[in-house]
Parts: C-alpha cells; structure tokens; sequence
C-alpha cells in the first residue's frame, strides 16, 4: 500500500491519505525544535508523498500550527488533507515577562485555555485558520475532553455538557455550512468513544496509543460500536510513546514514561518474533492498524528527515504472512482482531 492510497472517513465525503504526519513532536512534546530542522522535516514529507498533515493549538501552543501553515500554504490546497482541533483557546498572559509555557519545549508563550462552548469552538477554528495562513481545514478533532484531563466525574460532565449545550452545534454549522468536511474527537483514554457516542454522530475518532501492536482490546467494543454508528478511526500513537520504535532498550518510553516491566517483556517478545522473519518491529506497528477496515489512516510524528524516510520505508517494507501467524500462535494478538496479511 502506498502512503497516498486513500480510504473514506466515515459516511462523509471526505477521503484521506492512509498515512500522513502528526505535527505535536514539531511542537516540541520531547524537545525543543529548531525551526531548520522543522521546515526540512515537512520537506522530507512533502518530497516522499505525504499528503495528510494533522495538527492542534495545543501543540506548542501554537508553534505546530504555524510551522504547519509556514510548509503548506504556498502548496496547491486540493493536494493535501489537512485536519486540526478545537477544545483549547490560547491568549496572552497575564504577567508575560514570568510566564514559562507549560508541558512544551520551545513553545509559544501563550495560555492555553481548555473550553468546549460554542464561542470557544468559534473562536478556536478561527485562530487556527489565521495561524496556519490557510483558510481552509478539511476536518476538526475536538481534542483531549477525556479522562487524563477532566478526572473526576464532575469535571468530565461539566465539559461535555458545554459540548452538548452549545460547542457541538458550532462544530455541526461549519459542516452543514462546507467550512470542515468532518466532525471527530481526539481521545487517548478507553472508554471515551462510548462517552462521545452516547452524545453525539461523530464522523471519526483519532485514537491514540490505543489501537496499536502492543494493546488492541478496545477494537472489541469501542471500536466495534464505532462502527455500527458509522465511524471510522484515525490511528495516531503507533509506537506507544517510542517503545515500539525503539524495542526494549534502556530508558524505552511507554505512554511519555517509563515502560513498565510487563509492558517491557511484551515488546521482548514481540521483538523476538520480529527478528525471526527479518522483520523491523516499526513496520510491524505501522502497518497494523489498516488491516481494519474501521481505520482510514495512521499518522505519525517525527522530529527530523531520517525519521520520515525512516518510517515510510517501513510503511512500505514486506511482512511475511508467517510473521502475523506467528504473532497469532504467540498469544501476542487476539485470535480476532485484524491483521496485514490472513492467519
């Protein structure tokens, strides 16, 4: 399969690219970016046919969205699938010669505000369209309204009740207007999907970390009901924060931590497996996903040119079928969840 080939998302009319490039390692989740090295990792993209680039506000705030904008806005704008997402507001601080931006290295010194009404939704894609100098977006996430950040009851309810009440209907008129092609909700926690399902016809999911190689149960009943209602999935988070790009190394990281143990031991196994048929264990949790049918595309991040080549060499590699079967035979995946080549 070819990183261009393109798959329908949901019932919409909206096809992307089934791999493209997700901006938040640009905004510097790990480490500060140069804006050298930021420009020719787009480059890198842009010349090895990627065309779908998903970015937010929240990714340095703001700095991803205008490196974003900054490779893309000079580029014929029916080439390429671009998505962000609404759910934070940023603005200036109060006290800016003190304020030191939360959660990113070399991120933009501005507050982040995290509201889901419809003023907020307004106003959110608004600020992304004059950040990315492009005025067009073709789908919107609404981003992070989950367990890791809302943690009590109380907290989560209050925010879905903002959707329900106001932030969801804005997000219903930029589609019924043509402004986005497609309504989705960026989740990183289980059971999300139902809470957005009970709620609201959502066009596609962006999931990350939870439907990759090393944990796939949720294929079972979130992404199964997903499906009934007409949802496809994005993929992001292929490699589970790096351990599955980097194997069980020293220091691996799991969900931005330390892998635990367990979760050590299975990437030593899958690893195994992976080096008995001569494969490379980032193709492997490349290409897992897609043999889904519910999944329309996988993004990854990269912080540098060889780690663009990099993966969509491995995006392209050849697996043998007995490497899947053997996954199978291991107990490493569930006897019925899909795979790249039949078992």
């Amino acid at each position: 399969m070819e990183p261009n080939s393109t798959r329908r998302v949901g019932r919409t009319e909206l096809e992307i690219p089934v791999l493209g490039l997700g901006t938040c390692p640009l905004g510097g989740v790990y480490a500060a970016i140069d804006e050298a090295t930021a420009r020719a990792t787009f480059e890198a993209a842009w010349k090895l046919g990627l065309r779908l680039y998903d970015t937010a506000p929240w990714y340095g705030l703001g700095q991803a969205e205008h490196r974003t904008g900054r490779a893309l806005y000079e580029a014929d704008r029916d080439a390429y699938v671009l998505t962000t997402k609404v759910g934070r507001v940023l603005g200036a601080p109060r006290d800016r010669a003190t304020f030191q931006p939360p959660n990113w290295a070399g991120a933009l010194r501005f507050e982040h505000h995290h509201v889901f009404t419809y003023d907020a939704i307004m106003r959110s894609y608004e600020d992304s369209l004059q950040r990315l100098g492009i005025n067009r977006v073709d789908a919107l996430y609404i981003h992070d309204l989950d367990t890791g950040y809302f943690q009590t009851e109380e907290e989560l309810n209050a925010r879905l009740g903002e959707l329900e009440q106001g932030g969801y209907r804005a997000l219903e008129e930029l589609k019924r207007s043509g402004e986005i092609k497609a309504i989705g909700a960026g989740v990183n926690e289980r059971g999300m999907i139902d809470r957005f399902l009970d709620r609201f016809d959502l066009d596609v999911f962006l999931v990350a970390s939870r439907y990759t190689l090393l944990e796939h149960d949720i294929y079972f009943d979130e992404i199964a009901r997903a499906r009934e209602r007409g949802a496809s999935l994005v993929v992001g988070g292929v490699f589970n924060s790096g351990i599955l790009a980097t194997g069980a190394v020293d220091g691996a990281k799991y969900e931005y931590g330390a892998a635990s143990n367990e979760v050590v031991t299975r990437v030593r196994r899958l690893s195994e497996v992976a080096r008995a048929h001569g494969v490379a264990l980032p193709a492997a949790a490349l290409q897992f996903p897609l043999a889904a049918r519910e999944v329309s595309s996988i993004v990854f991040g990269a912080v540098k040119p060889a780690e663009i080549e990099a993966n969509i060499g491995h995006f392209k590699a050849a697996i043998p079928a007995g490497f899947w079967s053997d996954l199978r035979g291991e107990g490493l995946v569930h006897a019925d969840v899909p795979l790249p080549s039949a078992a």
